[in-house]
């Protein structure tokens, strides 16, 4: 998971918000329903724990209590097509596992990374594709085409975030010793982005989805920088013991995958390129 705390706008303690599904656009799969585990078909819905606020995953407008994202919209989908009510729980960061093994919540759906340390007590349906990505204001394009174009020059960096070490060890890879990557630690992305703007850095780094959100809501001012690093995957996850849910889960991806509604998800938010060829549980080696 490349967010952490400093990364995360908005966190409070546990909330509890329930959407109802409205429109939907695609009925109750019955037999999908019928392979839920008893329990939560009994209670009508599936509870769904998120971290607010990391857009365009999952994120609410200032002033607004609505929820929003890929995430989001997934989720509900998910519920939808199993014929439940999505209700989502927000925690900090560090509660999402405690709140799926204490049996708190279903599952957790917010931009988390599968890894194999946290498939000990997890279980996970790989459904996102991410990574690292440098990128830059397109005045620089120019001066600026490829990782190495970068060295003796400065990057900024979420604070605290393994996005650091990453650049750090990009920078010895690529750069003689005497001209490496000089990273600056600074909260947010819209501080980053003015560094660039400044000329107090020249690049930043940030998530793939965060980058073709940017590039969504202002198009034509920023580029990509090489190639996606450190490539992994979000995924769905479930406590050890809830496997009928997770199947049932699994089961209602491949049919939205089927008949296109996984795409029109991530196409609503400018996230294509993040999508998945194949649902896999817990298909992270690292």
């Amino acid at each position: 998971m490349k967010r952490l705390l400093p990364m995360l706008l908005g966190l409070a303690s546990t909330t509890f918000i329930s959407l109802a599904l409205c429109g939907a656009a695609h009925a109750t799969d019955e037999k999908l329903a019928a392979a839920l585990p008893e329990a939560v078909r009994t209670a009508g819905k599936l509870n769904v724990t998120i971290s607010l606020a990391y857009p365009p995953m999952e994120y609410n407008d200032a002033g607004s209590t609505e929820l929003k994202g890929f995430d989001i919209d997934l989720a509900k989908a998910i519920a939808e097509r199993l014929g439940l009510a999505a209700e989502f729980q927000n925690v900090e960061f560090p509660q999402l596992i405690p709140q799926v093994i204490t049996g708190r919540s279903d599952l957790i759906l917010t931009a988390f990374s599968d890894k194999v340390e946290r498939q000990t007590q997890l279980d996970f349906i790989d459904y996102f594709q991410t990574g690292n990505v440098l990128y830059s204001t397109v005045d620089r394009q120019s001066e600026i085409k490829t990782e190495t174009d970068l060295c003796g020059k400065t990057v900024a960096v979420a604070t605290g975030t393994s996005w650091v070490t990453w650049t750090e060890e990009l920078g010895k890879a690529k750069c003689a010793e005497d001209k490496l990557i000089t990273v600056i630690q600074i909260p947010t992305q819209a501080e980053h982005i003015m560094q660039i703007r400044q000329g107090r850095a020249q690049a930043s780094v940030i998530g793939l989805e965060g980058l073709l959100d940017l590039m969504k809501q202002e198009p034509g001012k920023f580029y990509q920088i090489g190639d996606v690093g450190d490539v992994n995957h979000y995924g769905i996850a479930f406590a050890k013991a809830n496997g009928q849910l997770r199947d049932a889960v699994l089961a209602a991806l491949d049919t939205m995958k089927a008949d296109g509604t996984y795409t029109q998800i991530l196409d609503r938010y400018g996230l294509k390129q993040a999508g998945v060829k194949e649902f896999k549980v817990n298909g992270t080696t690292k």
